[in-house]
């Protein structure tokens, strides 16, 4: 699908670490791989990539703390 590869995609950019592609379970704020400013990169990326507006007090760390938390939250948001 295209929210999983522009994600995965974009968040392999913006840490530096392909391994989340393959390893989409991967805690990013825990490991230190995303902190707030990549947030807000990734923010903008789905604005950008996918036309999807998401304000930075809409999503908890929790619920954006694995890449298929992300997904799934943005597939259920794009499926409302």
């Amino acid at each position: 699908m295209m929210i999983r590869k522009v994600i995965l995609d974009q968040l392999a950019e913006i840490t530096g670490v392909d391994a989340i592609i393959k390893n989409p379970d991967q805690e990013l704020f825990k490991s230190g791989l995303l902190d707030s400013f990549g947030i807000i990169q990734l923010f903008v990326a789905i604005q950008e990539e996918l036309n999807i507006e998401i304000a930075p007090t809409e999503v908890t760390r929790e619920e954006w703390e694995t890449p298929n938390k992300i997904i799934s939250y943005l597939e259920k948001r794009v499926g409302q």
